[in-house]
C-alpha cells in the first residue's frame, strides 16, 4: 500500500478540515497530516466523534498531528505563562483525540524565537539540554503518542539541522521520539540540496515531507516558510538528491508534502491546491522508482 500524505499546511489558509478531508482521499492521498487551528475550527461546530466519522467515512487515515510548538522555557521553573497553558491545553487535545479516534502521532517544532538575534543568547548544550527535557517530559506523560521532533531551517530556530536533531532524540533514548525530515527546511540550513543522513537510524525516522522550494541566497535571513513551492514548482533542490539520502539509509514509510506559500490560495481553490499536491507528489515519487527502482513504501 502506497502512503501518500496530505498535509493541511496547503491550505491552512481556508481552514477548512472537512473539505481537506475529502479533497485529499478523492486527489488519491491515503493519509492526512491534520493542522490543530484546522482542528480548533471545525471543532467549532462539530464533536471529535463527528470528526472521527468524517474520516472513517472517508476512508482516509489521519497521521500526524501538526504541531506542538516548544520553546526553551515550557515545563521549567522560567516557564511563560501563556504559552505554557496554549500548549497544555493542546496536549489535553492531543489526548482526546487518540482515545476517540486513535490519532497517534503529533510533530514536535524545534524552538523557534521571535527574532534570530536572540539565538546567540543559546548555546548548544542549553539548547539540547531544553529540548531533552521537554522530549522526555512527552514521552514519559503521553507514552502512547509518538512525538516527531522536527529540525526547522530557519534563521530564528535553535534546531536547524537533522544531525543536532538526531543527537537530541539520542538523548532522549525512547523508542516513542523520532525525527520528521523535512527537504526545504534542511534546505535553509545550508542553502544547498547536499544531504546526508548517514548518522540517523531510519527506524528514528517517523515522517518525511516532501517539497520544494525558491532559492535563496545563502546571506539572507529566512525568517517564515513562505518560499516552500510544490515538489516540481521549485528551483532550489534537486529532490533526487534528497531521496537518495533516504534510499541510502533504506528508509521506507509515509511521505506527506507540506507548502505554506501564501500565494498559492490567491491563484488555486482548495481543490486545485490538494489535487495539485498529489500530481506532483506523486509524479516524484513515482520517477524516482522508475530511474532508481526503489520504492519508499
Amino acid at each position: 500500500m502506497s502512503m501518500y500524505c496530505y498535509n493541511e499546511a496547503c491550505t491552512k489558509d481556508f481552514l477548512d478540515l472537512e473539505k481537506d478531508v475529502t479533497l485529499a482521499k478523492q486527489a488519491g492521498f491515503d493519509l492526512i497530516e491534520l493542522r490543530f487551528d484546522c482542528i480548533n475550527k471545525y471543532l467549532e461546530n462539530h464533536s471529535i466523534s463527528e470528526l472521527k466519522n468524517l474520516l472513517d467515512d472517508t476512508k482516509i487515515k489521519p497521521s500526524a498531528l501538526n504541531a506542538l510548538y516548544i520553546y526553551p522555557e515550557f515545563l521549567s521553573q522560567k516557564d511563560i505563562k501563556e504559552k505554557h497553558d496554549f500548549n497544555i491545553n493542546l496536549l489535553n487535545l492531543i489526548e482526546e483525540l487518540y482515545h476517540i479516534i486513535n490519532i497517534d502521532k503529533c510533530i514536535v517544532v524545534a524552538p523557534l524565537l521571535e527574532d534570530d538575534s536572540i539565538c546567540k543568547n543559546y548555546n548548544q548544550e542549553e539548547i539540547k539540554a531544553n529540548c531533552v527535557r521537554i522530549l522526555k517530559y512527552l514521552a514519559q506523560t503521553k507514552p502512547y503518542i509518538k512525538w516527531i521532533f522536527e529540525p526547522v531551517g530557519l534563521s530564528r530556530s535553535l534546531v536547524q539541522d537533522a544531525n543536532f536533531a538526531c543527537e537530541i532524540i539520542n538523548e532522549v533514548k525512547n523508542d516513542n521520539v523520532g525525527l520528521v525530515l523535512d527537504s526545504y527546511n534542511l534546505y535553509l540550513k545550508e542553502r544547498s540540496d547536499c544531504y546526508s543522513f548517514e548518522k540517523i537510524n531510519a527506524k528514528q525516522i517517523f515522517a518525511i515531507h516532501l517539497m520544494n522550494g525558491k532559492k535563496v541566497s545563502i546571506t539572507e535571513k529566512i525568517i517564515d516558510q513562505r518560499y516552500r513551492t510544490f515538489c516540481e514548482d521549485g528551483d532550489a533542490i534537486n529532490l533526487s538528491n534528497f531521496l537518495n539520502a533516504l534510499q541510502a539509509i533504506n528508509y521506507k514509510g509515509m511521505i506527506s508534502t507540506e507548502v505554506f506559500n501564501p500565494e498559492y490560495p490567491k491563484i488555486f481553490t482548495q481543490e486545485q491546491i490538494i489535487n495539485r499536491a498529489f500530481k506532483e507528489l506523486s509524479s516524484t515519487l513515482t520517477n524516482y522508482d522508475r530511474i532508481n527502482n526503489y520504492s519508499f513504501f
